[in-house]
């Protein structure tokens, strides 16, 4: 009757171990059926993760494309194991997963620029970092301010969304304390970069900013809205902007820092398994052949980059 007893003890200490582990891995399996993304990024992410999928045969992935913000709140919540951003956590956010046992691999994938973009018909493509900081801070509204002899009226400045990487990099990074006037100023936001580069397109008064990802004219015309109705501004660290101190946020700028506004993109992952779909992608980016190729083919600057510099010559 002991032994008898024993047994039934120990069979449901196992089936409730077993059921334990299965609710445990349905809840896993949830957490990796997707990733977040800044949109931002939506090109050069889309074309990793398809030859991901080609090349792994892995179980699917599927990305949700947001801003930043909710990209990493999302993580915070554990609703998704990776995501793929334009900053680090910051101390108290780690310190936070961490106490809910999950470890933070942060992985830098490449480089790219924020893209200054003006309407075709604009005559002036040259900038300076401080002309942009007051245009930002409501200090110049007018294209008269920056170019005296302007006739395209007030300058409208337009971002992607106010919650986005590109909005928090220049707040962070590029303002130096000042505060980005949208109450009421001339800098407003749209939903996404595509909308950013129709608004110029349609607006030659107006200033769009976006990653660099979305100027590659190269890639297939249904992933990119960029056209030849646009055109990049040059930037200046200088107080005059001219031709030999002002840059486009190319891929040679980029990787000796001659461009201004250079961020970082990262994939942060808390995939607790080594053999985890989420934490293969993230692998995946950092390798150098496919990952790192494919984003030097979208026109970011690799962050494992081993280069050269050629002189050739154009006939």
């Amino acid at each position: 009757m002991k032994t008898k007893i024993l047994v039934t003890a120990l069979m449901a200490v196992l089936l409730a171990s077993c059921g334990g582990n299965t609710q445990q891995d349905t809840a896993y399996q949830e957490q990796c059926r997707y990733f977040a993304a800044d949109q931002s990024l939506q090109p050069v992410i889309d074309e990793e993760l398809d030859i991901f999928h080609m090349k792994s045969k892995r179980d699917s992935i599927l990305p949700i494309y947001t801003n930043e913000q909710e990209a990493i709140e999302k993580l915070m919540n554990q609703e998704v194991l990776l995501v793929f951003t334009t900053r680090t956590l910051t101390p108290n956010e780690e310190a936070n997963l961490k106490a809910q046992n999950y470890k933070v691999r942060t992985i830098a994938l490449a480089y790219d620029g924020l893209a200054l973009i003006v309407n075709k018909a604009n005559p002036d493509s040259m900038i300076t970092v401080d002309q942009f900081r007051r245009i930002m801070a409501g200090e110049a509204t007018r294209w008269t301010d920056l170019y005296p002899s302007s006739k395209l009226g007030n300058i409208k400045m337009v971002f992607d969304n106010p919650r986005s990487a590109t909005v928090r990099f220049c707040a962070d990074s590029i303002m130096q304390g000042k505060t980005i006037k949208t109450d009421g100023g001339n800098v407003q936001a749209a939903n996404t970069s595509a909308e950013v580069v129709s608004y110029v397109e349609s607006h030659e008064n107006a200033i769009g900013v976006v990653g660099s990802i979305w100027l590659d004219d190269q890639r297939d015309s249904t992933n990119l809205i960029y056209n030849r109705t646009v055109k990049v501004m040059r930037v200046s660290r200088a107080e005059e902007a001219t031709k030999a101190n002002s840059y486009t946020p190319d891929q040679y700028n980029i990787a000796y820092n001659y461009y201004p506004f250079i961020r970082t993109v990262y994939a942060l992952c808390i995939d607790p398994r080594s053999s985890g779909v989420p934490r293969a992608l993230a692998n995946f980016c950092w390798l150098p052949n496919p990952g790192q190729l494919i984003f030097f083919h979208a026109g970011l600057f690799p962050a494992r980059a081993d280069y050269s510099v050629r002189d050739v010559e154009i006939k």
